[in-house]
């Protein structure tokens, strides 16, 4: 790629207004701490993508048993979930939970409720692979009970999509998304840049044309080529040569900025949309909420309502070894791990880093009992962070700054190495 591709045009492409880049920073997150959700892995897929890394396969299966398997485990896993006032969100993911019959994702929803109960206004998601889903079977699953629909669209350009092994091509995901928004449902696309010798009007045409469909909500993500993937093994071998760092960078600059004058904001590392539109779901892994991850490789994350404990969870990966343990009630998983307060203090605090609400200092010392020693434990690091323009600060909250964002992983990385120097974090009240 050349720099007159990824220079910024001299006009064409304003910066976000000061206010509008206010306003959206100035909001307050829509779900907090003491919310909860529900997940649900349905790990089938029709062909597994040469770039994916998730728990995804492309086998044969029977919607009616994965239905029911996932049913055992919330009857036999759902105590544990503390959701007194009832859920702020349910996510059917994968694979393709688009690919399941909607008879038996209602069961499911049905069940769920019947579990928890939903909140109202309860944000309810399905992932959609456009390559496998006819447009009429939307409206099926809103009557089932969907009310967003995350579509993974990943590029408008035939070209890119043939290089990302997807099964659609740009004009059927153009139709699915035109039906998904029929229905009425909410809908965010997946869209996807930094391909090998991707130029800057290429993704430019692609979020423009993707803009133009209506989304109120776009995650979009730079290509990640993972070691264990088809692509990684071709890249390892030299069959695959992937965008350099720095030109994947200057392109996800590019692409933030062209959101924001569009009017989607970030609101989190990957993640765009207009004000009130932001994925509850998303929001709630990243500010410290609980969840119940169900299905072949969920996670869960289960904190105890007073803090002073949490369990973190993985269900058993390949999905025939999870019906084997949904038949024998065993729900063996292939890792868990036992947090105290301290590691959940460090969970909430990093994680907050990841979106533009932050976190208050108080606040955590209020959660945590800490009687202003997780603020004097901080305030070393916090101030440097703001002198060098990562992080932002009004009283006691601390943002990210559109640098932070950029280098998350040193902002993590800091606020963590200051929890771990600690004279001796186990002497605050309630943490340890």
């Amino acid at each position: 790629m050349s720099g007159a591709d990824l220079g910024r045009p001299a006009g064409g492409q304003p910066r976000p207004g000061v206010e509008a880049d206010k306003a959206a920073r100035g909001d307050r997150c829509p779900v907090g701490p003491d919310d909860a959700a529900v997940y649900v892995h349905f790990p089938y897929c029709a062909r597994k993508c040469p770039y994916c890394d998730f728990n995804a396969h492309a086998i044969s299966h029977d919607d009616r048993v994965y239905a029911d398997a996932i049913i055992a485990e919330l009857d036999a896993r759902g105590p544990q979930l503390h959701a007194p006032a009832g859920l702020r969100s349910v996510f059917f993911g994968g694979g393709t939970p688009s690919r399941w019959d909607p008879v038996e994702v209602r069961r499911v929803i049905e069940a769920i409720r019947a579990a928890f109960g939903l909140r109202d206004g309860a944000e309810v998601t399905l992932e959609a692979n456009p390559g496998t889903i006819a447009e009429d079977r939307f409206e099926r699953f809103v009557e089932a009970g969907i009310n967003r629909f995350s579509i993974g669209v990943q590029s408008l350009n035939d070209r890119e999509l043939r290089t990302l092994g997807r099964i659609h091509d740009a004009a059927v995901a153009v139709r699915a998304v035109t039906a998904a928004r029929a229905t009425g449902a909410r809908v965010s696309l997946d869209l996807m840049y930094g391909f090998p010798n991707q130029t800057w009007p290429e993704v430019l045409n692609t979020l423009e044309r993707a803009i133009a469909l209506g989304t109120s909500h776009v995650s979009a993500y730079a290509l990640t080529v993972e070691p264990a993937t088809v692509l990684g093994r071709q890249a390892a071998a030299g069959r695959f040569v992937p965008m350099p760092d720095d030109d994947q960078a200057t392109l996800m600059e590019r692409v933030h900025d062209w959101l924001q004058s569009a009017g989607l904001h970030r609101y989190e590392v990957s993640n765009y949309a207009r004000p009130g539109a932001e994925s509850r779901h998303n929001c709630l892994y990243w500010v410290g909420g609980a969840y119940l991850g169900l299905g072949a490789g969920a996670h869960s994350y289960l904190p105890a309502a007073d803090l002073r404990a949490a369990v973190r969870r993985e269900n058993r990966r390949a999905p025939e070894a999870y019906l084997r343990s949904a038949a024998d009630r065993t729900f063996t998983p292939s890792f868990e791990e036992q947090l105290d307060p301290p590691a959940i203090l460090a969970d909430r605090l990093l994680t907050a880093l990841r979106v533009r609400w932050g976190f208050d200092v108080g606040e955590l010392d209020a959660s945590f009992g800490g009687g202003g020693d997780i603020a004097r434990m901080l305030n070393p690091a916090l101030r440097e962070l703001v002198a060098e323009g990562l992080l932002t600060r009004d009283g006691d909250r601390y943002r990210p700054t559109d640098r932070g964002f950029m280098l998350n992983d040193t902002l993590a990385r800091r606020l963590r190495g200051r929890l771990d120097s600690a004279a001796n974090p186990q002497q605050l009240q309630g943490v340890g």
